[in-house]
């Protein structure tokens, strides 16, 4: 496929760029990975790098992530002035895995890491939400190996569908080069490791050592707990879709956390272990079974009057009205929870050009953390010295670049306190998304959601997506450029069990602010 380019400004060069940012979507896939390179004087550029990862399921992992880092290090000269890391979740992350391209990164330089509130290990609410992450995704496990000894095969492929997010080690993945053996906790130690993380407050703001005027606003997560909880929009806030509430979840969890009085239903001195009871409810079938050999003396039958329920609840007839595993799929419940809890903690970063345009980065961010930004407000003063409010909406209002949240999910992207309120008509969006993974790998059918991609074809003025040409809607004052580079997409066939190309496109494209 030949490079494309749109009818835009003479190329730049390194000391007399056209642009103030260079935007370099990769589209390697369904996952997350930019690169921003700001002008920086003559021939000098400060690099960006916002996530860098593929979900799990994605044939070759391994082989994809390496040609994505070897791109990075080959444009940047091997020295990155920022890494940041929206959230834990391993279609972010998992470039910096042993088994993917970690040996690449390796041999780079990261001058800063920034990392949200949430990864503080010094702030107690960071810590608590964190703990409280272990112990769920603990309880997630249990159930699914509960169920797969139940040989409920539907729900262990859910549960371990949703621990995904955090790497094939958490999900129980095999290994080998089609599932690389990782963890998102090990993915975020390496970089740890290589540089002490920047804490991001939100609600501050910082400018770009070096850089003429770019400021970044940490616009999220919020530090309210009942905010981070709050995942799905409520209705008319999103787009289509919305998802019943996880009631459940929370009295699920506390079923493995025993030891917490205050978290059972009942005290302590009324629980049973389950094989006593299994033991018991054995006896019972035992007994029923005895009583229809029993007569009295003068020959009539000895009914016990237990005996018709307790028959009728063993009868294998009606083996599909037992709710003995019926609370396994809580088990799926608060994996999604989990899931969706982890996406709300993405840090947001709005970043401002000369004070005017801005380019917003929302990482997974959902519902509770976009309705938070309202009550963000910055006083920041400018290049001439001069004081100015900031609001998000009013940054919402100035958005021109939009990564969309979630690649295109239903309670990643708000409406009225969202997409609605960037009213730009140079506004652009990518979409990280690729389609036949998302819709045949996974199985998840409205990723992106088809009122979000059409309410973005209205809006927009350009649209990038992983897997699809651009789509110009209006015509902007920026250009935008296809690599020459080739990125591979290959799938596993589900017949043959073969992994084989696909399609062929640009490993990247270029959009020059």
């Amino acid at each position: 496929m030949p490079t494309r380019k749109n009818s835009a400004p003479a190329a730049a060069t390194a000391a007399n760029p056209d642009f103030r940012v260079r935007i370099r979507m990769y589209r390697h896939g369904l996952g997350d990975c930019f690169l921003l390179s700001f002008p920086k004087g003559q021939e000098k550029h400060l690099h960006m790098l916002i996530d860098c990862g593929v979900v799990l399921g994605t044939g070759e992992p391994g082989s994809v992530m390496r040609q994505v880092a070897q791109n990075v290090k080959d444009a940047t000269g091997g020295v990155l002035d920022v890494v940041v890391i929206t959230h834990e979740h391993w279609d972010h992350l998992s470039g910096f895995d042993e088994k993917q391209a970690r040996g690449l990164f390796d041999t780079m330089e990261i001058k800063e890491l920034w990392l949200a509130w949430t990864e503080d290990e010094t702030d107690d609410l960071a810590t608590s939400l964190r703990e409280e992450r272990q112990r769920k995704m603990e309880a997630v496990k249990a159930a699914k190996e509960a169920a797969k000894k139940n040989n409920l095969d539907q729900q262990v492929a859910r549960m371990s569908e949703l621990l995904g997010f955090f790497g094939a080690a958490a999900a129980g993945a095999p290994g080998g080069e089609d599932e690389d053996a990782g963890g998102t906790g090990g993915a975020l130690q390496f970089l740890k490791n290589k540089r002490s993380p920047t804490i991001m407050k939100t609600g501050t703001s910082i400018l770009l050592d070096g850089v003429d005027d770019v400021r970044v606003f940490v616009v999220g997560p919020p530090r309210d707990d009942d905010a981070m909880r709050k995942t799905n929009p409520s209705k008319g806030e999103g787009y289509g879709l919305s998802d019943p509430p996880i009631g459940l979840a929370e009295a699920f969890l506390a079923a493995f956390s025993p030891g917490d009085e205050s978290a059972q239903p009942f005290h302590s001195s009324l629980g049973r272990e389950l094989d006593e009871l299994k033991k018991h409810a054995e006896n019972r079938k035992k007994q029923a079974t005895a009583a229809r050999r029993k007569k009295s003396p003068d020959g009539s039958l000895i009914e016990d009057p237990l005996l018709p329920g307790i028959e009728g609840y063993y009868h294998e007839e009606f083996a599909w009205r037992s709710i003995d595993n019926a609370w396994l799929a809580t088990g799926e419940r608060l994996a999604l929870q989990l899931d969706s809890a982890t996406n709300n903690t993405s840090l947001v970063l709005a970043i401002e050009l000369g004070g005017k345009d801005v380019l917003l980065f929302v990482g997974d961010a959902q519902a509770g953390n976009w309705r938070s930004w309202e009550s963000c407000t910055w006083t920041v003063k400018d290049k001439n010295d001069e004081f100015r409010s900031v609001t998000a909406a009013d940054l919402l209002n100035r958005t021109i670049f939009y990564k969309v949240g979630h690649h295109g999910s239903h309670n990643a992207t708000m409406k009225t306190k969202g997409l609605e309120l960037m009213k730009s008509n140079r506004l652009a969006a990518f979409i990280p998304v690729d389609t036949k993974v998302a819709h045949e790998v996974k199985g998840w059918e409205h990723m992106p959601l088809p009122a979000i991609r059409t309410r973005l074809e209205e809006r927009c003025a350009v649209i990038f997506q992983s897997d699809m040409e651009t789509l110009s809607k209006k015509p902007v004052p920026f250009r935008w450029e296809d690599s020459s580079e080739q990125f591979d997409v290959r799938m596993r066939d589900k017949v043959t069990k073969k992994i084989a190309t696909v399609r062929t496109q640009p490993l990247y494209t270029d959009y020059f602010v």
